[in-house]
């Protein structure tokens, strides 16, 4: 009986306490206090917030461009061969040796032998000459017979008027004459033959000389011995070349670019940037484009001529070549700032402290920027990296990078960008 009413007593006390402790953790969990607001936004904004590192678009010079490896060549050069073959009596000079054209002697062939033609060819001039002459006296003494001849038959006839001679004395006599006329003929045709002997022993000599004279062979232009093919005592045929001569006053770049390139490139107007060994050479233009496309490789071949080069550009060295097929200024941004989503690039803009998506239109890519030809201003700050954590509106903590890690980053290679990002992730 006692237990009963003691358990009673207590049921009593503890249902309305029970009641009581739960309508006051209602209330506390619909009017939570200030302090607990407080300290749940901050969490909340903490949680949100992302840390992005951020550029800006800005106006800059875009250029397309095609790269290619080429060679240096000369556009002056000679192989200068033998004109009169034969062994080599000397080779006068030797690589890297400066030659002037007309004036400097290169090589001679077998000059004993075209010296004794020479001579030969002299004394036939002079027997040529005595020839002649010889018949020239013989034509004298045959005209002198032949007027000697007419002079008798002039006076045998006055005999024969009046019966002092026989009429077949003045045939005879008539006969002379005749053969003596015929004597002066041939003596004149052997006289052309004689003066075409002459000229010909003339030509011969001039021959003689000529080869002669070109056995010692001169430097045909102003330039620098590039190689030596021949030694004194070898032979040396016509065609077969001695020395190759280059004139490094004047260098033409030669390279090879794909045929679709083609239609872009207009000589005269084409710029060409050149870079050979560690020297970066002034802009050039490109000065030929083959005028049809190789059939086995399918590519092209353009020059650009450069004149007075520098020591190091010689021909033979190794070219770097960007041929700029177009050039405009326009609003670029970062590559880093462009993400491709759904198909479609995108860059996310900074608006306070939202990421805003804004789909944007390509033009050129230069360098490390992208050209943007629709959609952004020169000056809008643009997120570089973290764009895989942001969807459009979402809460971000910009981060600027300046110009000087850009360069560094440029300049050394380290990767700045990422490296600020994981130091923004982990809160350093």
């Amino acid at each position: 009986m006692r237990w009963r009413t003691f358990s009673g007593i207590l049921l009593a006390i503890a249902v309305p306490v029970a009641f009581a402790a739960i309508g006051v953790a209602a209330w506390q969990a619909n009017h939570p206090s200030p302090a607990g607001k407080v300290a749940g936004n901050l969490q909340d904004s903490e949680e949100e917030a992302v840390g992005v590192i951020v550029g800006s678009a800005e106006w800059r010079k875009f250029e397309q461009k095609v790269r290619s490896s080429g060679s240096v060549y000369a556009v002056r050069f000679a192989l200068v061969s033998a004109r009169i073959p034969g062994t080599l009596d000397a080779v006068y000079v030797r690589e890297g040796d400066h030659v002037e054209a007309g004036v400097t002697k290169l090589f001679q062939t077998d000059s004993l032998k075209l010296s004794k033609a020479v001579a030969i060819a002299q004394e036939n001039l002079r027997v040529a000459e005595c020839a002649l002459r010889e018949k020239e006296a013989l034509r004298e003494k045959t005209l002198i017979a032949k007027e000697q001849a007419e002079r008798d038959l002039r006076r045998y006839e006055e005999l024969l008027a009046t019966n002092g001679v026989s009429r077949q004395m003045v045939e005879h006599q008539r006969a002379a004459v005749r053969q003596l006329e015929a004597d002066l003929k041939h003596v004149e045709t052997l006289m052309d033959l004689a003066r075409a002997q002459l000229e010909q022993a003339r030509s011969a000599l001039v021959i003689a000389e000529k080869d002669l004279a070109d056995s010692l062979v001169y430097a045909p232009i102003t330039g620098v011995v590039e190689e030596r093919y021949r030694e004194p005592g070898e032979m040396a045929g016509a065609g077969t070349p001695v020395l190759k001569i280059s004139d490094p006053s004047l260098v033409e770049v030669r390279v090879h670019l794909p045929q679709e390139f083609y239609g872009m490139i207009t000589p005269g107007k084409t710029p060409m940037m050149v870079r050979v060994g560690n020297r970066e050479l002034p802009v050039q233009v490109v000065s030929y484009k083959s005028p049809a496309i190789d059939l086995r490789s399918r590519t092209f071949e353009v020059r650009c001529q450069i004149a007075s080069p520098p020591p190091d550009v010689v021909p033979g060295a190794l070219a770097e070549v960007a041929v700029i097929l177009e050039s405009r200024e326009g609003v670029g941004v970062p590559l880093d700032a462009v993400v491709t989503e759904e198909g479609t690039p995108v860059v996310y803009v900074v608006e306070a402290d939202r990421a805003r998506r804004v789909p944007v239109r390509l033009g050129l890519r230069s360098e490390d920027y992208f050209e943007v030809l629709e959609g952004l201003q020169p000056g809008t700050q643009v997120v570089l990296t973290g764009q895989s954590r942001l969807r459009d509106g979402k809460r971000i903590r910009p981060i600027v990078l300046g110009e000087r890690e850009l360069h560094r980053e440029a300049q050394v290679g380290i990767p700045t960008i990422d490296r600020s990002f994981r130091q923004v992730m982990s809160g350093v």
